[in-house]
């Protein structure tokens, strides 16, 4: 069996305490939100043509990594259901440990080796996923402050024609 400072359980424990504010976040939906938006009123000032198609490419682009960054999270977020799963498991099990024979032994001992694997994902995961998190909400901000403005909507269903969308 693995003997570990008590640090580096103090360390895993932190780790899968504090991953439960992890969570998925709905996919946004920046491109059916600015086709649903109403057209500019008679004279009010409107985006070009050219700048509501690139409004609408880079909605496109948003929403499609709005959606891999909840299946990144989802997936980290099932790691660390199983590492809490296996800690809590490991815990109940250490009293017992010295009735435990060989095969019970390397039993628990594969679990604390999948604990510790799930452990160090976490660690080296989640860190870059909150990197992406951060740069795709600079960039919806970003989109939002670019494309704030109305559009005619013959320019609307021209783009929607051109770039095939629904």
């Amino acid at each position: 069996m693995i003997k570990w400072p008590m640090s580096r359980w103090l360390l895993i424990v932190a780790l899968l305490v504090l991953a439960p504010g992890t969570s998925a976040n709905a996919a946004r939906t920046l491109l059916a939100d600015l086709m649903a938006r109403g057209p500019a009123d008679a004279g009010a000032p409107t985006m070009s043509a050219l700048r509501l198609e690139a409004c609408l490419r880079r909605a496109r682009e948003l929403d499609s990594t709005s959606i891999a960054i909840d299946n990144e999270i989802a997936a980290i977020d099932r790691d660390v259901a199983e590492g809490m799963f296996l800690q809590n498991q490991l815990n109940a099990e250490l009293p017992a440990l010295g009735d435990y024979d060989e095969k019970a032994l390397e039993d628990f001992q594969r679990r604390v080796v999948r604990h510790a694997e799930l452990a160090k994902k976490f660690k080296a995961e989640f860190p870059l996923y909150q990197k992406k998190q951060r740069a795709y909400e600079a960039s919806v901000a970003e989109f939002e402050q670019d494309c704030s403005g109305r559009f005619n909507r013959g320019d609307l269903e021209a783009i929607k024609s051109k770039l095939d969308l629904k």
